[in-house]
């Protein structure tokens, strides 16, 4: 039967505006670390690498609004008595929940590495400085006491800021400052993914050609083995070459050739972590024939080379 247990309150770090929550060491491996900013904005960074599957439970005791990066991992999220929210690696969630609701996660044993962006209700207003189309359908919710969600994958992009996150060079004041720039940086890219039309007058995205867009990554993360060519992928979704070129780097930033190379080596980089396959079945998993590419093009993602992470995997 999964363990059923109470995050303990937030305690404060020696470092200014930095808190810890703390998980019984029996259970397992956590690390939860929340930085709060000037701003308003709320950092979550939560590692776990559990024992057992448990059930951490949790009241919100204020209107919040949010943005989920699950970079590593997957697990299953109840609002009080309704159906599970299942949210697995990839998955980057734009959710608002009314106060006084029971949030119940269901933590898997298997690593889990997860991001938020937090916004309580009552400062949104100010935080948006009269944009609140940004957050129409996040106040509408809030009107309504409901729980709600909107799910995109995580873009490349965000994946950049959310690893520039997770390995903040500096300490004190300078790693403070550092991690509120790039959590905004992640909230600009989360915005632009949910209004993709938003300050660029020039191109505005039709909803149909986004949802198609959304569609071709779909496409490249499902068949990153063998994935279709441009021609191919144009065909599918009812699109020219040349605008689904122009649409895609609208939404994602990248063309979908660089999107299905990032999406490919940040696939590796999970598989190498684990440790349960080496480098060349690694690059054979997603894609890549040429090892010696690989390794080249892993390296000037991610700073080391592949092989670095099954002698030295990174500490969670």
């Amino acid at each position: 039967m999964m363990q059923k247990i109470q995050l303990s309150a937030p305690q404060p770090t020696e470092t200014p505006n930095r808190f810890r929550r703390d998980l019984p060491s029996a259970l397992g491996q956590m690390k939860y670390d929340i930085h709060l900013f000037n701003s308003g904005l709320k950092l979550f960074i939560i590692h776990t690498r559990l024992n057992q599957p448990v059930q951490i439970q949790a009241m919100a005791s204020n209107p919040l609004v949010g943005f989920g990066f699950c970079v590593d991992g997957s697990f299953d999220t109840f609002f009080s008595s309704k159906l599970p929210i299942t949210t697995k690696a990839g998955d980057s969630g734009f959710f608002s929940c009314p106060s006084h609701i029971e949030i119940t996660d269901h933590i898997p044993s298997d690593r889990l590495l997860r991001i938020y962006l937090m916004l309580e209700g009552e400062i949104l207003s100010s935080f948006t400085k009269g944009d609140e189309d940004y957050f129409s359908f996040a106040l509408k919710s809030l009107d309504k006491k409901q729980p709600s969600r909107i799910v995109h994958p995580i873009t490349p992009l965000m994946q950049a800021a959310l690893h520039q996150i997770l390995h903040c060079p500096y300490c004190g004041k300078a790693g403070h400052l550092y991690l509120e720039s790039k959590a905004m940086e992640l909230l600009s890219h989360k915005l632009a993914q949910l209004h993709p039309s938003d300050g660029c007058r020039n191109f505005k995205l039709k909803r149909a050609d986004y949802e198609r867009i959304i569609h071709v990554a779909e496409i490249l993360v499902n068949n990153m083995e063998n994935p279709p060519d441009t021609i191919e992928l144009a065909r599918i979704v009812g699109l020219s070459c040349s605008k689904l070129q122009r649409c895609f780097r609208r939404v994602y930033g990248v063309s979908p050739f660089e999107y299905l190379r990032n999406h490919r080596l940040q696939t590796a980089r999970q598989l190498l972590q684990k440790g349960e396959i080496n480098v060349t079945e690694a690059s054979l998993r997603v894609g890549y024939t040429n090892l010696s590419y690989f390794s080249k093009a892993f390296k000037i993602m991610f700073g080391i080379p592949p092989g670095q992470l099954l002698h030295n995997p990174p500490h969670r």
